[in-house]
């Protein structure tokens, strides 16, 4: 059966899997309950049979080229991590920080700053800045929900609207491939910047983490998770069950090594630097670099590289040689022996077993639905009253259905892309909103679901209940998704972007004030 001829059952398997990991809190379980009712599906039903294809569902999107590599990336982040800890690099780095961060306010500013300044890839952002900041956030009781919301709300939105990244590579990509099909002559990367003003959801995200920051207006079930955290000292539930359960008190420094800060800072630069680098060779950037006769020639020669590059290579890359750099000043500077440095690798492999598993389930629910045909389906349902006005509206809300329902804003881009850009080329709409709708619609998605992977990253690196992140999340994603949705229909109209995005600044205002004044928490709906 072909996959659009699935029709709504196409959403089965998501939605079934999204609503047990948030009612039964049993990530694992529920995923694989959504992957087995997708496959059963798929093999007429038979329940036997889609066992059987679950599993091999299951080993085909974990041996991908791209997710076994990410997969790699995260096993060699672990072990970097548990050497770190063995060094007492992190705690050292805290003690510095803590002598010049002196409230939670500042705590709270200083991840999301740091979160955004690591732009070059939104994993590296998430774990550099999730494992630099949570001793902070820590001792100044910021709830590590708290936490995960920050990760969440400011590395991939800031990632995705950089001109130096990972995402753009793909991004502009995805432009020129539709902007050749229709038979457009327009530069894809001006493109790109053009959209820019139109990523209303990402944009409005990024300044929501700013406005709760400095006016504590928390609202929704973090208003709660804030309040045991600031009253009781408890960053987290008594409940819950964090991502990561591998702390730095669990891997004890030995006595003869005194901790210091650069112990934590080599290896994260040499991540940093890694990438860049790998991403300008593997996009063959250096030849390009050389050959460029002006600075103007220089920057075109490393966007043409970024979108040639092999993301998953160069963070493989970068991961390795932090992990090889912390373990060079583990035996060469610190003097600690390689059984140790051995014992340190495998707590760190362990801290992240779960994470890697919630991931591989996460994107095989993602290939099922996908497989299933839910970017078609979601797509020929909007598309009967779509005109130009409109589409920009719809488009964003089709990608916030997609990529909720697989988990994968790049998935949803890659969807949609082929069919949003030429019907906005057939209608006559603008093509930078219909590219900023598809990109910023892709983000709200993926924070509003419990299957995405840069969900999953910001629980796994904020050492949080995954459900409990998302919980938090939700009611914060909804409010710059409502103002963007109304943003989309104002750009369609003829509002011209800037006085929309003017606009958008005073309703995100008033509608957090609302619902943090004027909302009791006990009225909003919590998944239990």
């Amino acid at each position: 059966m072909a996959p659009e001829t699935y029709g709504v059952i196409s959403l089965v398997p998501a939605l079934l899997a999204i609503v047990l990991t948030l009612t039964s809190r049993q990530v694992l379980l529920s995923l694989f309950a959504g992957i087995w009712v997708g496959a059963t599906i798929m093999t007429g039903w038979n329940p036997i049979a889609g066992a059987a294809k679950s599993l091999d569902l299951v080993v085909a999107n974990v041996t991908a080229s791209f997710n076994v590599r990410l997969l790699l990336f995260t096993f060699l982040i672990g072990a970097t991590l548990g050497m770190i800890f063995l060094s007492g690099g992190m705690s050292a780095l805290a003690r510095r920080i803590t002598e010049r961060v002196r409230t939670r306010k500042q705590a709270e500013l200083g991840t999301a700053l740091l979160g955004m300044l690591i732009f070059v890839d939104s994993y590296a952002s998430t774990m550099i800045t999730g494992s630099v900041m949570r001793p902070i956030t820590d001792r100044f009781d910021v709830s590590r929900e708290k936490l995960a919301y920050i990760l969440d709300s400011t590395t991939s939105p800031t990632a995705s609207v950089a001109v130096v990244s990972t995402w753009l590579g793909f991004e502009v990509g995805l432009i020129q491939t539709q902007l050749e099909a229709i038979g457009s002559s327009r530069d894809a990367f001006v493109l790109f910047l053009q959209s820019i003003p139109f990523r209303f959801y990402s944009l409005l995200a990024m300044l929501l983490v700013f406005v709760i920051i400095f006016t504590d207006w928390d609202f929704g079930p973090m208003k709660r998770a804030e309040r045991r955290a600031e009253r009781e000292g408890k960053v987290l539930a008594d409940d819950a069950t964090p991502l990561i359960e591998t702390r730095e008190e669990d891997i004890e420094t030995p006595e003869h090594v005194e901790g210091r800060w650069w112990y934590f800072v080599v290896p994260v630069l040499t991540l940093v630097v890694v990438t860049a680098l790998g991403l300008l060779y593997s996009g063959n950037g250096f030849a390009r670099i050389a050959e460029a006769s002006s600075l103007a020639a220089v920057g075109n020669a490393v966007v043409a590289a970024l979108s040639n590059a092999n993301t998953a290579n160069a963070i493989l890359w970068a991961s390795f040689a932090g992990a090889a750099s912390i373990l060079a000043i583990l035996v060469g500077h610190a003097r600690v022996e390689l059984e140790d440095a051995s014992d340190a690798i495998f707590d760190g492999f362990k801290m992240v077993m779960f994470p890697v598993a919630v991931l591989s389930l996460a994107w095989t629910i993602g290939a099922v639905s996908q497989q299933l045909g839910v970017g078609p389906y979601v797509v020929a349902v909007t598309q009967g009253f779509i005109t130009a006005s409109l589409l920009p509206a719809i488009v964003f809300v089709t990608a916030v259905l997609i990529s909720f329902a697989i988990g994968t804003s790049w998935g949803t881009m890659a969807i949609l892309f082929p069919v949003a850009i030429p019907l906005a080329a057939n209608l006559g709409a603008p093509l930078p909103s219909a590219v900023g709708a598809i990109l910023t619609g892709a983000i709200f998605g993926d924070h509003c679901s419990p299957i995405s992977d840069t969900t999953v990253m910001s629980s796994m690196f904020a050492a949080s209940d995954h459900v409990d992140h998302v919980n938090t999340q939700i009611p914060y994603a909804v409010l710059a998704g409502g103002v963007a949705t109304v943003l989309f229909l104002a750009a369609g109209f003829g509002v011209s972007v800037w006085a929309a995005l003017a606009g958008g600044v005073v309703l995100l205002l008033l509608g957090a004030y609302a619902l943090a004044e004027h909302v009791d928490v006990s009225a909003v709906t919590v998944y239990d």
